[in-house]
């Protein structure tokens, strides 16, 4: 994440490469003891300008233990212990995926000749991710603080792909006594399973530390009460914590995690898979135990430490998503001095299983720190300098119908200017970037939305959620 500077009586939060305060815990393990401590309360925290180029040595080892799985959190109690367990679950079988799709080139002219707006669909205290719920053309909304508000309330709720209904948003879920507050903590990420009955969550819980949760709903409502931890990662410092996570086109729930914090690779987690921080995980949440989560057939590392881990080497993996029609993993990672940088792991490919995003070895495409570059390298399709902006901020392929000249066109932006941008790749792999000329308000440009039609949204930490749109003259 980045600095997020909400309005008056919000928190801000500290996004930026600068380091937090830490808090206890080693950064490796995923057992932990959440304990309330009501010192966390929102705050206003320093925003800590990013520390000069250093060189390090290479980060720590790869492990190589029995594979493992993580047992469930019975729902409130008292957030239980998140305990690695060998024998909860097996080894899963992948859902089977659809096969990757050949998208037509996108019309680069054409979409320079386009003009866009923002149409503010919701004002919501401090959005930071919205997800479409499946079979329902519905949104909902995260807010950092720990609330989820649905957009499409029954009153206003309108058929996928219509345009927006105009109710006023309905603050449906409240978690926020579990969450923390300040530096870059928060409820982080939200998304649906694919039969649209359960809501999962990424979030700091009071400790600072990692929590992958998921709720039952009930009619539009997610049911808080039945709130499940899936999985616990500790810490070692409150900046960092990716924070994503959605469904893949293969079934499974992908997670990602940044590396912990600090700066310079501090805690040695970039180049090492056998922990969960700075990667990208792939789980099976529904396995057929019935219990915890499974490991997928397919993961690389199976015997590993971290059996989750489906990429490596991610600094801070701030929005990464699917193509809804080729399958293509789009990964935004945000850079620490210079470069801001995004990966693709194609579907055609099998998404790159192993992929090593390079930090800290590299920084975008130069070199960062002292050590061998290893053979499973995935470098950036495209990266760009603190010149044009600071902190990245991934969105979606574009796949809607209400644009037609930014078909098949990756939209991000930047959080620092808060302006959109469109990606489009050639057919030798080189990529151009399109400034869609429209922008969110500055250092609040923190997240995108893609709802059941593929028609796209920009959330803004000031607390406005925007449709992209064509312009009308």
């Amino acid at each position: 994440m980045r600095p997020a500077r909400a309005t008056a009586a919000l928190i801000a939060v500290a996004l930026l490469a600068g380091a937090c305060a830490t808090t206890s815990g080693d950064g490796a393990g995923r057992t932990f003891v959440e304990t309330v401590d009501p010192a966390f309360a929102p705050a206003t925290p320093a925003v800590t300008a990013p520390p000069a180029l250093q060189t390090i040595p290479p980060a720590g080892t790869k492990g190589g233990a029995s594979a493992t799985t993580s047992p469930a959190v019975p729902a409130d109690s008292a957030e239980a212990t998140g305990t690695a367990g060998a024998s909860d679950t097996a080894v899963t079988e992948s859902a089977s995926s659809t096969p990757p799709t050949t998208a037509p080139p996108v019309a680069a002219p054409l979409l320079t000749e386009t003009r866009f707006a923002l149409a503010p669909v919701a004002d919501v205290p401090v959005p930071i991710a919205l997800a479409a719920r499946p079979g329902t053309g519905q949104r909902y909304v995260a807010t950092l603080t720990g609330q989820v508000w649905l957009l499409d309330p029954a009153d206003g709720r309108v058929a996928e792909g219509a345009a927006d209904a105009g109710a006023a948003p309905q603050l449906v879920a409240d978690i926020g006594s579990r969450v923390s507050q300040g530096c870059e903590n928060g409820l982080l990420g939200i998304t649906f399973s694919p039969d649209g009955d359960q809501l999962y969550l990424s979030y700091t819980d009071t400790a600072r530390n990692s929590r992958i949760a998921v709720m039952p709903m009930d009619g539009e409502t997610p049911q808080t009460d039945r709130r499940r931890v899936l999985m616990a990662l500790d810490q070692p410092a409150c900046n960092h914590n990716g924070g994503d996570l959605t469904f893949g086109p293969d079934g499974n729930l992908w997670i990602g995690f940044g590396d912990g914090g600090g700066a310079d690779d501090v805690f040695g987690q970039g180049q090492d898979h056998s922990t969960l921080l700075a990667t990208i995980a792939r789980i099976d949440p529904n396995p057929a135990s019935g219990q915890g989560y499974g490991i997928p057939a397919g993961n690389p590392f199976p015997s590993g430490d971290a059996p989750e881990v489906w990429a490596y080497g991610a600094r801070n993996p701030w929005r990464f998503s699917f193509d809804r029609l080729t399958g293509d993993l789009w990964i935004a990672d945000v850079g620490q001095n210079r470069i801001e940088e995004i990966h693709v792991l194609p579907a055609a490919d099998g998404w790159s299983p192993g992929a090593n995003l390079g930090w800290p070895l590299f920084e975008g495409n130069e070199r960062f720190s002292r050590g061998e570059a290893p053979p499973d390298l995935v470098f950036p399709v495209y990266t760009y300098t603190h010149d044009d902006g600071c902190s990245v901020t991934g969105g979606y392929v574009y796949r809607g119908s209400a644009i037609p000249a930014l078909q098949g066109t990756y939209v991000f932006g930047d959080y620092c200017t808060g302006d959109l941008w469109g990606l489009v790749r050639g057919a030798d792999g080189t990529a151009e970037r399109i400034d869609l000329g429209v922008s969110v308000p500055r250092n609040t440009l923190v997240s995108f939305g893609e709802d059941a039609a593929g028609e796209l949204y920009a959330l803004s930490a000031a607390g406005t959620v925007y449709r992209l749109a064509p312009s009308i003259p």
